[in-house]
């Protein structure tokens, strides 16, 4: 499982960095945005999953690359969201206000669902494998 936080930044970060660090001889794509598409278009078949977050999706890795999402999962989206991430839903579903709903798009389905709401405390004891609370 690889997870891909803030895609947005980091494409338009590595793109940059790129273009600093390239020779005369080298190619002129980022090979990490290449290795990205990769990895989004043939990373199943080795088993890789990738998670994107984000706030908006503008990635400059394109409208192909939204074409590999199986699921999509949308907080407080607005309409512009839901036309570009999940054209077939139509109309959008309002939007909830209490914390932790979204929608799970998969498909032409858009699923109401309650996400994991945690304090960052709870969350890194959660991913160190403390236990909190009571049994």
């Amino acid at each position: 499982m690889i997870l891909l936080e803030e895609v947005n930044a980091t494409m338009k970060q590595l793109t940059r960095y790129w273009d600093k660090v390239r020779q005369a001889n080298d190619p002129k794509a980022s090979p990490a945005v290449d290795a990205t598409h990769e990895l989004l278009f043939v990373g199943r078949a080795a088993r890789m999953h990738v998670l994107f977050g984000g706030q908006l999706d503008t990635t400059p890795l394109g409208a192909m690359v939204r074409e590999q999402v199986s699921t999509v999962v949308l907080g407080r989206g607005t309409t512009r969201a839901w036309g570009r991430l999940a054209p077939r839903i139509h109309p959008a579903p309002k939007s909830s206000t209490h914390p932790g709903r979204v929608h799970v798009v998969q498909g032409a389905t858009a699923h109401p669902a309650q996400v994991l709401l945690m304090t960052d405390t709870e969350a890194a004891d959660w991913a160190s494998g403390v236990q909190t609370g009571t049994p």
